[in-house]
């Protein structure tokens, strides 16, 4: 047997490991969404449903940015979940007049081309 040939052989039996162990789940990647249960009223859409607003705690928001112009949705998406826990962090149970904005942010690098940011008002509704 040749070097690149013994080479071969042993990547081969590392990732026929690997992939057994991800079979078998020995290792387990966590791909289930724990983003919170609670709801996020948009500015601007009705809000018909709304439960009443006990208290008001403060102003929350996330900036992050994404690797292209059709990857702004996915990270809206993120960014109010990031929103959401943040709002469960303080004892809140609702976010209310979420407003999204695209462009540079001083949140993030100069870098980014497609930056998103989201802020709202976390607030705790009534049960």
């Amino acid at each position: 047997m040749t070097s690149s040939t013994k080479k071969i052989i042993i990547t081969f039996f590392i990732l026929f490991g690997i992939s057994s162990m991800l079979f078998f789940d020995v290792v387990r990647i966590d791909m289930e969404d724990h983003s919170q249960e609670f709801p996020a009223y948009i500015s601007g859409e009705p809000a018909d449903d709304m439960p009443t607003i006990i208290e008001r705690l403060r102003t929350v928001e996330h900036a992050a940015c994404s690797s292209s112009k059709n990857g702004e949705k996915i990270v809206r998406k993120h960014a109010i979940g990031m929103l959401k826990k943040r709002t469960d962090n303080m004892g809140g149970n609702g976010v209310i007049d979420v407003t999204t904005g695209y462009g540079k942010h001083p949140d993030l690098s100069d870098k980014c081309a497609f930056g998103v940011y989201v802020s709202g008002t976390a607030v705790v509704f009534s049960k």
